[in-house]
């Protein structure tokens, strides 16, 4: 079985083992290793960049049989292999990432609940729907109550139940994800809630993560 070392480490770098690799569609080489720690594209948020003993990795897919898959513009030998992640790149998704999760957290609150989401770089959003108690969200009164969430540091937590990744941000609440995410809420400094959309029974929250 692939041990998917994103799932519970924040290491950027490790040698792996090339254990099968094939010419695939678009005259690229898919290689898979017996770890990996590139997330796959897919949970709402793009997958990994990086290098694969120099080569730059173009995709990053998880197949059927559950597989992470990485495409290379060339061929690669079997064997040993050194994984280089790309370290800014991995921030900014799992910063999104964190702060989306935070966001449902909040709305939940007020009787919201998160039905689905998008953690893009310049797409990111939330989307709701209302219980029979829900207030209307202000964007002010996001705005503030996620600057004293990231105010407090709240540490991230990973943990797994009856085989399913969980990720729980301080007292908050937990979801359900296989993403990547920050180590705590101080990282999500320069969060901004772009605004909130309510149409027809849904209602989404748009949001960036200005440059550190």
């Amino acid at each position: 079985m692939q041990d998917k070392l994103y799932l519970t480490s924040h290491s950027l770098t490790c040698t792996a083992e090339i254990l099968e690799g094939y010419h695939s569609e678009n005259e690229r080489y898919a290689v898979r290793l017996d770890k990996t720690l590139f997330h796959p594209q897919g949970g709402g948020q793009p997958c990994d960049k990086g290098t694969i003993n120099g080569n730059e990795v173009l995709h990053v897919a998880q197949n059927r049989d559950g597989h992470v898959l990485h495409y290379l513009h060339k061929y690669q030998p079997l064997g040993p292999v050194e994984l280089r992640i790309d370290g800014n790149h991995r921030r900014e998704n799992a910063r999104l990432h964190t702060a989306g999760h935070m966001i449902g957290h909040l709305l939940e609150r007020i009787g919201w609940q998160a039905v689905k989401a998008h953690h893009w770089p310049g797409e990111s959003r939330v989307v709701f729907r209302s219980s029979a108690n829900a207030l209307p969200p202000l964007l002010d009164d996001l705005s503030n109550h996620c600057a004293e969430q990231i105010q407090l540091a709240q540490a991230i937590f990973i943990s797994f139940q009856a085989g399913r990744r969980q990720v729980a941000i301080g007292n908050l609440g937990q979801y359900p994800c296989g993403g990547t995410h920050v180590e705590n809420t101080s990282e999500l400094a320069g969060l901004k809630i772009i605004r909130i959309k309510n149409k027809k029974d849904e209602l989404s929250v748009h949001y960036e993560m200005m440059t550190e």
